[in-house]
């Protein structure tokens, strides 16, 4: 989460989202890949409306997880599938060059294009939003709302449909802002109309002004934690939550200390320096209005054996594992309390298993996650598997082979074909002893 990745950028949300499905075609390890969040075990268990564990959050006639963990051995394309959906956003909400959100399958050269294909529920309603691109053009960029067309655009050739057409914004006059603000001039589409229209149309449409906003402001993803900034992340949370940045920091010291950590509260250190000093192991920050350059240092607060307080340097003393905690509940309680969709790669990164445990907990949890927010991670660590928290729904296999890329199969799909797993301690065994696909085979 980098200050660009992990940004609130349009206010909090007052829409209710989920993703319901994603399809991947021709991005980097993915040849053809469509994945699932829905519930796909049939009746729901006796009594799951009092289970504080939900096997489900219910949307209209939708029942989607809360999570989603993809197990997989190393170089099987888990990280990839995240970084498809990133891709995605990023050419909504940036308008991404296209050569360089162009990652084609180099070992596979099956299709010459990348489709990315998003199904999500946004305010009860159902969305299809698709795009189909190469490094020099946008071949097919088009949206539905529940399964209606509201527009379809194939080599700059656009139907738009009455919800999106006015007195104002006429047929031509979108097919105008099209040819003039989405292509390069010589007949090609190099941004997505969605991105012009949420950038500098927002009121033409409500349906494409939210869905611009669920781009750039439900997504969230952690691919490298190596790039975590505790100021950043708590800048997002305040913005998105409409509090004070001191606030924000309270409720994520608040969760860090819940978690048996040792410290008492963490906070911020704010001077002004020289516009061209950088100070070691400080972040630094300006004031948009004044042009005035701060220095941020983070103390951490702790209790000596006399019970005595003793402030810290957090980035100096403090563990590696505690300082990516505390940024990661920062993205945790984003989205828990905003109802948005979470991405991290890799969840176990110096984390230790019950820890990894309690926030996977947070997001299956009735009392925390009120809003139905998703978590969706890869990781290798099964030890989440032991307590059955996760259910066949929501544990994907990944594994990758040279003809068809990367494969995903959930649980639930394998019980359905017929193999044997009972429950998911059951499947954790047979996963580690190699019965499935999705682990290393080293010949060492």
């Amino acid at each position: 989460m980098t200050c660009r990745e992990f940004r609130f950028k349009y206010g909090k949300p007052s829409q209710k989202v989920m993703l319901v499905s994603f399809s991947v075609k021709n991005f980097r390890s993915i040849l053809d890949l469509k994945l699932d969040f829905s519930f796909g075990e049939g009746k729901a268990p006796n009594g799951h409306k009092r289970q504080e564990l939900m096997p489900f959050i219910e949307m209209g006639k939708h029942r989607l997880v809360p999570c989603m963990a993809f197990f997989g051995a190393n170089a099987s394309g888990k990280t990839n599938i995240l970084k498809a959906l990133i891709a995605l956003e990023r050419l909504v909400v940036n308008g991404s060059v296209l050569p360089n959100s162009f990652e084609p399958n180099l070992l596979n050269p099956k299709y010459t294009e990348t489709t990315l294909d998003l199904e999500f529920l946004l305010n009860g309603e159902f969305f299809n939003y698709k795009v189909v691109y190469d490094a020099k053009e946008i071949l097919q960029e088009s949206l539905k709302k529940n399964d209606e067309l509201l527009y379809d655009i194939i080599r700059l050739k656009a139907k738009f449909s009455d919800p999106i057409i006015s007195d104002t914004y006429t047929q031509e006059k979108l097919s105008e802002i099209l040819r003039v603000e989405c292509s390069d001039g010589d007949g090609k589409q190099t941004k997505t109309f969605l991105n012009r229209i949420g950038n500098s149309y927002r009121g033409l449409n409500s349906d494409l002004k939210h869905i611009f906003e669920f781009f750039g402001g439900s997504i969230y993803y952690l691919i490298d934690s190596t790039k975590l900034r505790l100021p950043n992340v708590v800048e997002s949370l305040a913005l998105a939550l409409g509090i004070e940045e001191v606030a924000a920091l309270r409720k994520i010291t608040d969760v860090v200390r819940r978690l048996d950590c040792d410290i008492e509260a963490i906070n911020f250190i704010q001077h002004e320096i020289a516009s061209d000093d950088e100070p070691p192991r400080a972040f630094t920050k300006t004031n948009t209005k004044t042009g005035v350059k701060y220095a941020l240092q983070i103390s951490s607060l702790h209790k000596d054996i006399a019970g005595r307080n003793v402030s810290l340097d957090f980035m100096k003393n403090e563990s590696k594992g505690t300082q990516m905690l505390a940024c990661l509940l920062g993205g945790v309680l984003l989205a828990l309390e905003t109802g948005s969709v979470l991405l991290v790669d890799e969840l176990e990164s110096s984390l230790h298993p019950l820890l990894l445990r309690e926030i996977v907990i947070l997001f299956k949890s009735r009392r925390y996650n009120k809003w139905g927010a998703q978590l969706i991670i890869t990781t290798h660590n099964t030890d989440i598997l032991d307590d059955a928290i996760l259910r066949l729904s929501e544990i994907a296999l990944v594994k990758k082979t040279l003809a068809n890329g990367t494969l995903v199969r959930r649980l639930v799909d394998a019980k359905q074909e017929g193999e044997e797993i009972r429950n998911v301690t059951n499947f954790r065994k047979q996963y580690l002893a190699g019965y499935y696909s999705g682990v290393p085979h080293p010949a060492l």
